[in-house]
């Protein structure tokens, strides 16, 4: 069985009570954080880039600390987004023909393995970052729950419990 995740202070802050340590992270705005060359000269991750400081600023949350898993994600992004594109285009199984166009078989484009190595490492990055779904639907709303009762249609599963309140 693995290890149990253990809760960042932002969990345990949302999900129990507990009080945030105070980090000594200067806050920053937008226009102070430096932005990495090759951030600047590609428009889709530049545009990436304002997009995430100004949520985290928003958030209260932006610091030059960030500037290296904000330039990640962009880079990932970037990567999943030409990589689909190519997918798009080429399919996802590429034709074999020799020299004389015999035809030699099938295999995966090697943009699926890129794709599929590039999701995880996204959404860790973002977990970083405090922007995966779950950390984003408690922030907005930290006290979200059922006040009515959930009808239960599948009657084998009636003795079930999904939720408590």
């Amino acid at each position: 069985m693995s290890r149990p995740k253990r809760k960042t202070s932002i969990e345990r802050y949302y999900f129990h009570g507990t009080p945030v340590e105070e980090n000594n992270a200067e806050l920053c705005t937008m226009q102070q954080m430096p932005i990495p060359a090759r951030i600047v000269n590609c428009p889709f991750k530049q545009e990436l880039w304002t997009f995430i400081c100004a949520d985290m600023e928003k958030r209260k949350c932006l610091s030059t600390t960030y500037t290296l898993l904000i330039s990640e994600i962009c880079e990932v992004c970037h990567t999943l987004y030409v990589c689909r594109q190519k997918l798009d285009e080429e399919g996802m199984i590429i034709e074999r023909f020799n020299e004389e166009g015999s035809y030699l078989g099938s295999s995966p484009s090697p943009y699926v393995a890129i794709v599929a190595r590039q999701q995880p490492v996204l959404i860790k990055l973002l977990e970083k970052t405090g922007m995966s779904p779950r950390d984003i639907t408690y922030l907005v709303n930290p006290e979200a729950s059922s006040a009515a009762a959930i009808e239960v249609i599948a009657e084998e599963k009636k003795a079930v419990t999904y939720f408590r309140t």
